[in-house]
């Protein structure tokens, strides 16, 4: 797998599926990231990336409204797929999403149905402790998402 980028690191600012959709947008955090599927119960290799949008429009019907940013987190099947501009196989808001270490390399992602539908828990899986460092730092910078780096033994992912 190709590595998660850092904050701040290579895909951090730059325009990718933020630009396209919803306006503009960027990258805090990208990465070839395996995802489990709850029903086979097995985990498949995703390219997941977590950006900021402007000008998004959320809800449906009357619930329809529009929002200043977002914070996005979207699973393509393939990074080829990303880059080639292919809409996401999944799209969550984790503004206000709690994030949570399990143990090894190991996290979810719950979000709210504030934004989205209804609330989800992605488990997600990294192939090194950087990598899942560096999407907690991404994390760390969603309005009202709560991020807790201690696992379920009280080992913590923090340096």
């Amino acid at each position: 797998r190709a590595p998660a980028a850092a904050v701040g690191g290579p895909a951090a600012g730059t325009s990718g599926e933020g630009a396209r959709g919803g306006g503009g947008g960027s990258v805090l955090a990208e990465g070839n990231v395996a995802k489990l599927q709850k029903k086979k119960k097995e985990f498949v290799d995703r390219y997941v990336t977590l950006s900021i949008r402007s000008g998004e429009e959320v809800g449906d019907g009357e619930d329809r409204q529009g929002v200043d940013f977002c914070y996005l987190l979207e699973v393509h099947e393939t990074r080829g797929a990303y880059e080639g501009g292919e809409a996401p196989a999944e799209r969550s808001h984790v503004t206000g999403a709690s994030v949570k270490f399990v143990q090894g390399t190991v996290f979810t992602v719950k979000t709210t149905a504030d934004l989205n539908k209804k609330a989800l828990t992605h488990f997600l899986s990294t192939d090194s402790v950087d990598e899942a460092r560096s999407w907690f730092e991404a994390f760390e910078m969603v309005p009202d998402c709560t991020v807790d780096w201690v696992g379920n033994e009280g080992v913590s992912l923090k340096v």
